[in-house]
């Protein structure tokens, strides 16, 4: 018997129907039937977008696993049209890359990841949606944007932060986090040395990740 040999998987540039007009994605599918997983970027306002270094190393990641993946940009970005909201209107946004998702994979199921101001949306926007089986935090700044909102989890949620993360330390983290464990399964991990944007430390963070999947 011949070894199985794995789909062809090509990323391929997406036009995503969203709120504010056209947005920008990469698509990928290896093809083996996993739920989707949708990836915010990092801030708008201070050059985030879907081609951050661990915007990326999340793909990486889920990709090996077996998840199509969605990296999109949000309004104002790239050719993304419309502009950065100055809020949180960009949910609507990751709504429409979910729903972009479901529509290529035919299945309700979704995981959703995001980093920095991607993970706040992404958070807000996920607990509006009964499809979302797990969420991925990377760099939460959980000490500039307020998670006030974040008063249930259907989900299990794994975050995974720099130990130098000057938007969210340690210690804000564990006592939010600590707060958020009586409303469902959290996993934390540290990334020594690590500052928000994982600078020399993507390595470290793939294999964080790969230790929660």
């Amino acid at each position: 018997m011949e070894p199985s040999v794995p789909a062809a998987r090509t990323v391929g540039a997406v036009d995503v129907p969203g709120p504010a007009g056209r947005i920008e994605g990469l698509w990928s599918d290896p093809g083996v039937g996993k739920p989707a997983a949708v990836i915010g970027h990092p801030h708008p306002a201070h050059g985030g977008s879907m081609h951050s270094k661990v915007v990326h190393t999340v793909y990486r990641v889920l990709d090996a696993a077996g998840h199509p993946t969605l990296r999109f940009n949000f309004r104002g970005v790239g050719r993304s049209q419309g502009q950065y909201s100055g809020w949180n209107e960009e949910v609507g946004d990751f709504g429409a890359a979910a729903a972009f998702a479901r529509q290529r994979t035919g299945r309700n199921a979704l995981w959703a990841a995001g980093f920095s101001f991607g993970s706040w949306v992404g958070l807000q926007w996920a607990l509006t949606d009964t499809g979302v089986e797990r969420f991925l935090a990377l760099g939460l700044p959980i000490q500039n944007h307020a998670f006030d909102f974040l008063d249930r989890l259907p989900w299990p949620l794994a975050i995974v932060q720099g130990e130098r993360d000057r938007y969210g330390s340690q210690e804000a983290l564990e006592a939010a986090a600590s707060a958020w464990r009586r409303l469902g399964p959290v996993t934390v991990k540290i990334v020594k040395g690590a500052d928000h944007f994982f600078t020399g430390k993507l390595p470290e963070l793939k294999q964080a990740l790969e230790e929660i999947l």
